[in-house]
């Protein structure tokens, strides 16, 4: 449950955090169910009186015609969302567009810098939760790419074990926060122990796993229980995502696991759900081909899953139950590495 005072709070400051300009055109075409659309144009619009811009829905094919028409200076997107309008094949005017910046949140390491260059935009990331588990930024140009940044003044922000103990650099742990000044509070509707337990200690638990390097920086790795470990390897998905993503036939792609085949504790095999353009006839051999050639043996899926679109919520980020749900629905879609490789 929230305040209404958030609004207004929300509007102000993140404006400033965003680096807006009165001159700005903001864009999104993420829900304002979500915090991100809230956040990030919703608010800073009505209360600094910036204009902006709205779609009833995302779509990465049209994304930058929008902002040219509009003249839109800076929209915001989630990291399922950069990798989608990355995907898109390139073309010759990509980096002909107003966009100065791009507001994100979870930009894949494995494609920001290509992003980038790319289009000529700045990626502006950050991190919070929607409940207020803290805040952090990286203004563009600063920090180590891959980084979501330091926490603003307001905040402070850990990374800790299951002891609650700070981790070394580099080491994952979750992420804990809390207001330097005043109480930390989450009111979960009618559910008094919840909000207990998530801010117990005065902190507030985000369920998010993180880890800090010697400099300070903050790391996203991935929520609780929610890691991709593959024969004792932590894989990147984005990684295995930009690779296949690459192929001229791929329009979209999302990996995910499945429980190893192995039955080793922990483990899992590696599933990549792809879209292939309009036309395209499925091509298994080369898209394995792909990534084999694009990947450590460690991270080249197991198993590719063709589908006609990625499920998704309302936030645009895949939803995994839906595709291991497909994968045990819909074996004539699925196709193995090793009968690839027997081809």
């Amino acid at each position: 449950m929230f305040e209404n005072l958030r609004m207004p709070v929300v509007g102000y400051l993140f404006s400033r955090y965003w680096n807006y300009r009165k001159d700005d055109i903001l864009y999104t075409g993420l829900s304002l169910t979500h915090g991100n659309a809230l956040g990030c144009t919703l608010t800073p619009a009505l209360y600094r009186c910036i204009r902006a811009v709205f779609s009833a829905k995302f779509t990465k094919s049209r994304l930058w015609d929008i902002t040219r028409k509009y003249g839109a200076t800076s929209f915001s997107m989630l990291g399922g969302v950069a990798v989608g309008i990355y995907n898109e094949p390139p073309k010759p005017n990509d980096a002909d567009n107003p966009v100065r910046h791009v507001v994100s949140a979870g930009m894949p390491r494995a494609i920001w810098a290509d992003f980038e260059k790319r289009f000529d935009v700045k990626i502006l990331e950050w991190y919070s939760t929607l409940e207020g588990g803290g805040l952090a930024r990286k203004p563009p140009g600063k920090g180590p790419i891959g980084s979501f940044g330091k926490p603003v003044r307001m905040f402070e922000m850990r990374v800790v074990d299951e002891n609650e103990n700070p981790c070394p650099p580099n080491v994952p742990g979750e992420i804990i926060a809390r207001f330097r000044v005043g109480r930390t509070a989450v009111n979960y509707f009618d559910n008094p122990e919840a909000s207990e337990k998530k801010t117990r200690g005065g902190w507030n638990h985000t369920g998010d796993i993180a880890h800090v390097d010697e400099n300070g920086w903050f790391f996203f790795d991935h929520r609780v229980g929610g890691g991709l470990r593959r024969s004792g390897d932590f894989i990147q998905p984005d990684t295995v995502e930009k690779v296949i993503g690459g192929h001229p036939d791929v329009s979209e792609v999302s990996v995910f696991g499945i429980p190893a085949a192995s039955g080793a504790p922990g483990e899992s095999d590696l599933v990549a759900g792809v879209v292939l353009f309009r036309g395209k006839e499925p091509d298994p051999t080369s898209l394995f081909e792909c990534a084999r050639k694009g990947l450590e043996a460690n991270s080249v899926p197991s198993y590719l899953l063709l589908l006609e679109e990625i499920p998704k919520t309302i936030s645009e980020k895949p939803q995994e139950r839906f595709l291991r749900q497909a994968f045990e629905d819909r074996p004539e879609c699925v196709y193995a590495l090793v009968d690839s490789i027997k081809t």
